[in-house]
């Protein structure tokens, strides 16, 4: 995956004008991030459900954990994706399923969400990661639509491209550091009074054996001996 494509990418997702009340079509988020491993996207859209909206349904309905459940089964199957847990997700995901039907206009798109991530484990493709993605935003947008607070609109796709990045981008190559050209370590190389020495510089000189530059003027520079006594030699770059 190349970094700086996704990020353009992300950045053409945020740019788009969606519905006003479904958000962008899913359609838009497969075409962007067909790419991307299937269990990477589980792994971010996992973050976003929990980031995003999560947190007002268990606030609201402290008994009822099935969307959580979900997503701990689809944690659980990433990280060892045996028939067992399989067989698990699906359960949670059929859970999500009766939830949703149960609180209908009222918060089923978090379940929904959840649901959608529990059903891609195992299968062929990540359609449903996509699906998610919308229902997050098809929830977010309902949030502020109750509150009138419509300018608000663009900020929830943001959020969604954040936590996604967060899983999805690769990390950034790291800088290698590299040390001022004067502080490399150099020589030893034979003193010449025409020559240029930098501070720290071993020199070799034919009387008085391996020397340091210790100190550089304009027309001198000042050496340590071996004998660790100092001495100026003539300096005329």
């Amino acid at each position: 995956m190349d970094r700086a494509a996704l990020i353009a990418k992300f950045d053409r997702l945020v740019a788009l004008r969606g519905d006003p009340v479904k958000g962008l079509a899913a359609t838009e988020w497969a075409a962007a991030l067909e790419t991307v491993p299937q269990d990477v996207l589980i792994r971010a859209a996992i973050d976003m459900v929990r980031g995003l909206i999560l947190e007002e349904w268990a606030d609201r309905r402290k008994e009822d954990v099935r969307p959580q459940k979900a997503l701990e089964a689809a944690e659980a199957w990433l990280a060892s994706p045996t028939p067992e847990a399989l067989k698990a997700v699906k359960s949670a995901a059929k859970d999500c399923t009766a939830a949703r039907n149960e609180t209908f206009g009222d918060g089923h798109r978090v379940p929904q969400a959840a649901r959608h991530v529990a059903w891609t484990c195992g299968a062929d493709n990540a359609e449903g990661i996509f699906d998610a993605i919308q229902s997050v935003e098809e929830e977010l947008l309902a949030r502020i639509a109750l509150m009138s607070e419509y300018h608000r609109g663009p900020e929830q796709r943001r959020a969604i491209a954040e936590s996604l990045k967060k899983v999805i981008l690769p990390p950034e190559p790291a800088a290698e550091a590299q040390a001022p050209e004067s502080l490399l370590p150099k020589g030893p190389v034979p003193y010449n009074a025409d020559g240029h020495f930098d501070l720290g510089q071993r020199l070799t000189h034919k009387k008085f054996g391996d020397i340091v530059v210790t100190s550089v003027g304009e027309t001198w520079i000042e050496v340590e001996l071996p004998d660790a006594t100092k001495k100026r030699l003539a300096h005329k770059p």
